[in-house]
């Protein structure tokens, strides 16, 4: 949160200040509405920093200019101060959460690396890859039962790792499994591809 006291002040001497407001407003606004992509941050985590941009800048062109000659764009009120954990489309990241986590379920190549993971040593190449997706997809899961919806929000489209899911499953089945000790439930998809995958 220090990027106002760091970046700013050096960077905004030759900006124009009003044109500056002007984008933070509009940058509050569509996170307000239809929220952000921040992986790892809240919504409201973001508003308010954008809240403070505002602040800032309406404190520069009180500072830089006459009284009376401030640009239209000042005397629009400030945003109000949002809880840090408000998301946007809330009900549509969960939707989408759950449509995500059942696609992978049902997707064979998935159902097949998952099956599989521990095959790969950790020397190959692919491994971290391949377990990270199924963990990734574990956190899915759980971030579901939590709802925790900055974590849902980061699979609004499963469909992008589709080419990756299908090359790590062909590579895997073209891999020699030889440490892999296969149990009974393990020795062909055919016979679990009914079953529910469990994280």
């Amino acid at each position: 949160m220090r990027i106002l006291e760091v970046d700013m002040p050096k960077k905004a001497k030759t900006e124009n200040y009003e044109v500056l407001l002007k984008e933070s407003f509009n940058r509050w606004d569509c996170l307000y509405l239809y929220g952000g992509s921040d992986p790892f941050w809240s919504d409201g985590v973001n508003l308010s920093l954008v809240r403070k941009h505002i602040l800032y800048y309406k404190g520069l062109i009180a500072e830089t200019m006459p009284p009376g000659n401030y640009p239209e764009i000042y005397y629009r009120e400030t945003p109000p101060e949002v809880d840090r954990d408000y998301m946007a489309r809330t009900s549509e990241i969960r939707v989408n959460a759950k449509a995500a986590l059942e696609s992978y379920k049902a997707n064979p190549d998935f159902r097949y690396i998952y099956r599989h993971a521990g095959s790969l040593g950790p020397k190959d190449e692919r491994a971290s890859y391949i377990t990270g997706l199924v963990r990734s997809v574990a956190g899915l899961e759980e971030a579901i039962a939590r709802d925790d919806l900055v974590t849902m929000r980061r699979f609004r489209n499963p469909w992008r790792d589709l080419e990756f899911i299908a090359s790590a499953a062909k590579y895997q089945r073209e891999k020699p499994q030889k440490d892999e000790q296969l149990s009974l439930f393990d020795n062909n998809d055919e016979n679990s591809e009914d079953e529910e995958l469990e994280f």
